[in-house]
């Protein structure tokens, strides 16, 4: 009511006077705005397309086995994105391939903290367990992965060979056949061997 009251008072003249620096002052702050997205959104995106480069980088050294070269890549590439899932991976499969276990052990537990329906991820980490000795997490991982991805040939085949580890013959089996049923050439191969050719 008080604006309203205010208002009334105002002759033509005077209301014009005032409108327009008004008018100005909002079309100068939606042009700061709009000025202040576009900044940020090209900041954005000039970083996400930096954290891509580091991620190539560090692919293109992996596939030259210069693990070390690969990791600094791969950690650049995450201190820009947090967010990119690949990074992870790609940085767990390097520090493995370099001796480092725990450390690949975390970027894949962080990777499927950011996208827990990922098969290949379950996979890679419980085959890191397995070769660490932890072989009931790996079977936690192998499961999960095959809850995920019905039709995942390596979650089968690494779950069986825990199971034949475990002295588990049938439970193996079950998963080769299933397995060969998916394709798998090693998977026939080894039932075949082993007297089993129907699947």
């Amino acid at each position: 009511m008080g604006h309203k009251l205010c208002l009334v008072h105002f002759d033509f003249f005077s209301f014009t006077i005032l409108i327009i620096p008004m008018k100005q002052f909002f079309r100068f702050l939606f042009i700061a705005v709009i000025a202040l997205v576009f900044t940020a959104h090209m900041a954005c995106a000039n970083t996400a397309d930096d954290a891509k480069t580091f991620f190539s980088s560090g692919e293109v050294k992996f596939g030259k086995s210069d693990f070390k070269g690969a990791i600094t890549d791969f950690t650049k590439a995450i201190e820009l994105n947090p967010k990119l899932v690949d990074a992870y991976n790609s940085r767990a499969a390097a520090k493995f391939s370099s001796g480092d276990k725990q450390g690949a052990l975390a970027d894949f537990t962080k990777a499927i903290e950011l996208n827990p329906k990922s098969a290949d991820t379950y996979n890679n980490r419980g085959s890191v367990k397995s070769d660490s000795g932890d072989n009931q997490g790996a079977m936690i991982d192998f499961s999960k992965a095959i809850a995920i991805n019905h039709s995942f040939v390596p979650a089968y085949l690494n779950r069986a060979a825990i199971k034949l580890d475990n002295e588990d013959k049938q439970g193996a089996i079950a998963d080769l056949l299933q397995a060969a049923k998916l394709g798998s050439v090693e998977a026939q191969q080894w039932l075949k061997s082993n007297g089993i050719s129907k699947w």
